[in-house]
């Protein structure tokens, strides 16, 4: 309300005090429901809703929230869609979140004026996603931590200060807990490229 005048015209200083609360308070819901979605996957209590859902809008939807930032950075990032629809069973909100995280990383450890690539394909009775960037790349020495709770590489700790090292882990386990596979591949200071395979039968949960 405060930064859209609905109380009155703010000044230019006013206004970035204003943002740098609102920004921070963000950072902090974020950080607390990753925090809660940790504490549910390890008690066992990450349910889903199984239902018919539409992986291409979510990612194409997922694609226009980033346009801005995607502009800022002078960021070109291509989505190459299949022209038959692609509906899969499962929990919708945990899907989006999955493939959030993946966008969210590749734009922010990407360089200005980098490259961004979508490939999603239908694989007989899977799905399989990926996600390529040409960013600062994870070192080969902790390829093997990469989806370990509150990791962060070394080059995103010298890249993004902020960060909870938890999206990778949470998205791993949203995968899997749906029957799929993640992996990636990746070079420090050459990109990284992130798949996951998820299968398109499954049992739809009743009302």
């Amino acid at each position: 309300m405060l930064l859209e005048g609905d109380v009155g015209e703010l000044t230019e200083e006013q206004k970035k005090f204003v943002m740098k609360t609102f920004k921070s308070n963000e950072r902090m819901i974020n950080l607390i429901n990753d925090l809660l979605n940790v504490s549910r996957i390890e008690e066992g209590r990450y349910l889903y809703e199984r239902k018919p859902i539409d992986i291409k809008e979510i990612v194409g939807g997922l694609v226009e929230d980033h346009k801005d930032d995607l502009e800022r950075k002078d960021i070109k990032l291509t989505f190459n869609k299949p022209k038959e629809e692609i509906n899969l069973i499962g929990d919708q909100e945990k899907i989006r979140l999955a493939i959030q995280n993946l966008v969210d990383n590749a734009v922010k450890y990407n360089l200005e004026g980098g490259d961004i690539k979508i490939d999603l394909i239908k694989k007989g009775e899977s799905i399989k996603f990926s996600i390529e960037d040409d960013g600062i790349g994870i070192p080969e020495k902790q390829h093997s931590r990469i989806f370990s709770k509150f990791f962060r590489s070394k080059t995103a700790t010298r890249r993004e200060t902020e960060g909870s090292g938890l999206g990778l882990f949470i998205t791993k386990n949203i995968i899997e807990a749906h029957g799929g596979e993640i992996w990636f591949e990746s070079e420090e200071g050459e990109g990284s490229t992130f798949y996951f395979t998820l299968p398109l039968g499954g049992k739809v949960d009743e009302d």
